[in-house]
């Protein structure tokens, strides 16, 4: 055996050197096997085919999700681009009303007969500054042949020239003026002013009376187009997450024995009702003879789409967790079962659609609180 040389440290010293490398090799230890223990989540004791049986535990298998249809609370509304209002152009009394609710009326149908001094005072006005424009523009043609004759000066021609130019600014100002309070109606020089359709329509509703005195802007009748119709659904607001832009809808007829209306979404709603914690989905109606009117109530299923790593459970399978989580338990190897998070997108009677677990897995759909005691504390 060779000698060892001596330490030249102090005995001291080498004890805290060792002390140090066990220290070290410890920790290097417990981060090798660190990994070895992590886990998706907590599981439970081993649990076997016996004693299952005895506690209840019923196994289903997470079936990958093809989409099921969902039926939600609707209403039937009616797309605003498709709503028109007539209001009075100017302050007058109504003498004639044409149409009543319900009537449909065609683009330019005359629908209220308003007699406005207003509109009287306008037009006068609008006359009277064409009138004063025709004057100047004659008196500058005859002194631009006065001057190519040499018998006036070049100031006066130009005087003559501003006064058209003025005349032409106050006529234009008049006719704008016009236009903007009277929105384009026809205006007689009695002051009667015809309001017509702006569109072909249904009128929904007859906001005035004959005779009744109104002032500018005041609304007189409210009309649509009732087809196409829209129909927005309150969806609560963890299930419409997984609601996407052409998801088909159906109606069924009142009546039972039509075939349903069919539709696709056109919007998911963005902001969550506070009190009915919903959001509100909006789907446009295919069938333009289908009968459904404005404002009626009516139940809407809607086909919720295969989602990307989605799978289909019953809905025993779902433990509520902290707030709005979900929780279910999977089957292990070892016979141990492990505690995992889902995130749910749909329910549909007995069935739920989540994500969380891949298709296949062996979830527990009953016996859980048996479960829930076998995990570590």
């Amino acid at each position: 055996m060779l000698p060892t040389a001596p330490s030249l440290l102090p005995r001291p010293a080498r004890a805290a050197v060792r002390f140090f490398g066990q220290v070290r090799l410890l920790c290097l230890t417990g981060l090798l096997a660190l990994p070895l223990a992590v886990t998706a989540g907590p599981l439970t004791e081993p649990v076997s085919v016996t004693q299952r049986g005895r506690l209840g535990i019923v196994l289903a298998a997470a079936q990958p999700s093809t989409g099921a249809w969902q039926e939600y609370p609707g209403e039937i509304v009616i797309p605003p681009a498709q709503q028109r209002v007539v209001a009075a152009p100017a302050a007058g009394l109504i003498e004639a009303l044409t149409v009543s609710v319900g009537d449909t009326v065609r683009s330019g149908q005359v629908l209220v007969r308003l007699r406005s001094t207003q509109s009287q005072e306008l037009q006068r006005d609008v006359l009277q500054s064409g009138s004063q424009l025709d004057l100047a523009q004659r008196q500058l043609a005859r002194d631009e042949a006065l001057f190519r004759e040499g018998l006036i000066p070049q100031a006066r021609l130009e005087a003559a020239r501003a006064q058209v130019r003025q005349a032409q600014a106050l006529a234009d100002e008049r006719r704008s003026a016009l236009r903007a309070t009277t929105g384009g109606a026809r205006i007689q020089a009695d002051g009667l002013v015809s309001l017509n359709a702006p569109a072909q329509g249904q009128v929904l509703a007859q906001l005035a009376e004959v005779g009744q005195r109104v002032e500018a802007m005041t609304p007189l009748y409210r009309l649509a187009i009732l087809r196409p119709l829209w129909v927005d659904l309150q969806v609560p607001a963890r299930e419409a997450h997984g609601i996407r832009q052409g998801d088909p809808v159906q109606l069924v007829a009142p009546s039972g024995t039509a075939p349903p209306t069919t539709g696709q979404v056109v919007t998911v709603g963005p902001l969550v009702d506070t009190r009915s914690q919903s959001r509100t989905v909006r789907a446009r109606l295919s069938d333009s003879q289908a009968d459904w009117q404005p404002g009626e109530l009516v139940r809407v299923r809607l086909q919720r789409r295969g989602q990307d790593g989605g799978v289909t459970l019953p809905a025993d399978a779902l433990m509520p967790a902290a707030g709005d989580a979900q929780q279910v338990f999977v089957a292990r190897s070892g016979d141990r079962f492990e505690l995992v998070g889902v995130t749910l997108l749909s329910r549909q009677g007995d069935e739920v659609t989540v994500t969380g677990v891949p298709a296949g897995s062996k979830v527990v759909m009953r016996g859980t609180a048996a479960l829930k005691a076998l995990l570590p504390r």
